[in-house]
């Protein structure tokens, strides 16, 4: 009888323990709060049973907007539209939350999310195994990555150590771009579904920020003896490489104008490309909550291509951009619209 009542109180016990844990487990705003706040793993929590478990899609669409609110406040910003307008770089739990919400709400059902999912994993598996052979000088068998392993190439033989410090960080900045999927196919990523690739780009975009800070601070450094990697000593293209990875350094304003200054001074004797100093000039402007000089900075406004902020004194900036070499700005506006699908 002793042992009956034992074994009935464990029961009870661990009975009171799960209906504790239920009890606990957040649901709505608060799940969405802790999935952005890395206190839930979204790696592996399942969006889709969550979108459409009957009677969820409720609970979905709060805990999604908590998770936003929670994000842009952790970032300073007012609301997640200011978020998706900034270059702020996400934690990885935050933006793989993100692409959890945004993926489980184009899936057809949980089960298309999932296999979705895995064919993201299984992609994200074969572009990070084919980037770290590429930095190693190996080849690939995806075509899409050529240009980053010439790249590499040309680090293996250049002479002097900046430039071959500057070619590699080069390589890693295009790279992470280069594998994200949006209008152009990747080979890499064949087969994945619409929500595996917003997974896909949420996962190589994970990487992208600290890479483009450590670019950034070896080009902080590297300016501190090297005045700009101008033309006639390094080559137009350690000109484009330095310049690229300033325009992306929005992290960190300081080096941006600090490639700014020492782009401007060779653009003056014909050392560096104008067009680059143009679009860095507009990147600092928009970083700065300037106005636009050359409206070089744009973006898809759904169908529409067009400018992430004003441009100063419209009236003459096609003459601005002529001085650069830009064409004008209706014939670049209707080459964006095709990435915009218009």
């Amino acid at each position: 009888m002793r042992f009956i009542s034992t074994l009935f109180a464990a029961a009870f016990g661990m009975a009171c323990v799960a209906g504790a844990e239920a009890q606990t487990a957040p649901t709505g705003p608060a799940l969405g709060q802790a999935l952005a706040a890395g206190q839930i793993d979204a790696a592996s929590f399942d969006f889709g049973a969550l979108r459409y478990t009957p009677g969820k899609t409720l609970a979905f669409l709060a805990a999604e907007s908590a998770a936003q609110g929670a994000i842009a406040q952790a970032h300073g910003k007012p609301n997640w539209p200011a978020i998706s307008a900034s270059h702020v770089c996400l934690s990885p739990a935050e933006r793989l939350t993100v692409a959890g919400f945004d993926s489980a709400l184009v899936a057809p059902d949980a089960q298309a999310w999932a296999a979705d999912k895995a064919q993201a994993e299984a992609a994200y598996a074969r572009y990070d195994a084919a980037r770290d052979a590429i930095l190693a000088g190996q080849s690939t068998p995806y075509p899409e990555f050529a240009a980053e392993a010439q790249m590499v190439a040309a680090a293996a033989s250049a002479r002097q150590p900046e430039l071959k410090a500057l070619y590699l960080h080069k390589a890693a900045d295009a790279l992470w771009r280069r594998a994200l999927v949006f209008g152009g196919a990747r080979s890499y990523a064949d087969g994945v579904g619409k929500a595996g690739v917003i997974w896909l780009n949420a996962r190589v975009t994970n990487e992208g920020c600290a890479v483009d800070a450590a670019a950034a601070q070896w080009l902080k450094t590297t300016l501190a003896t090297v005045s700009w990697f101008d033309i006639k000593t390094y080559g137009k293209a350690a000109d484009e490489a330095a310049w690229l990875i300033a325009e992306h350094a929005d992290a960190d304003p300081d080096v941006q104008l600090l490639a700014l200054d020492r782009m401007g001074q060779r653009v003056i004797d014909h050392q560096s490309d104008p067009g680059a100093f143009a679009y860095l000039w507009d990147r600092v402007a928009l970083n700065t909550g300037r106005p636009q000089r050359y409206g070089t900075q744009m973006h898809c406004i759904g169908a529409a291509w067009g400018l992430v902020s004003p441009v100063e004194d419209v009236a003459k900036l096609d003459e601005r951009r002529g001085w650069v070499g830009l064409g004008p700005e209706a014939e670049f506006i209707r080459q964006g619209q095709k990435a915009c699908g218009g």
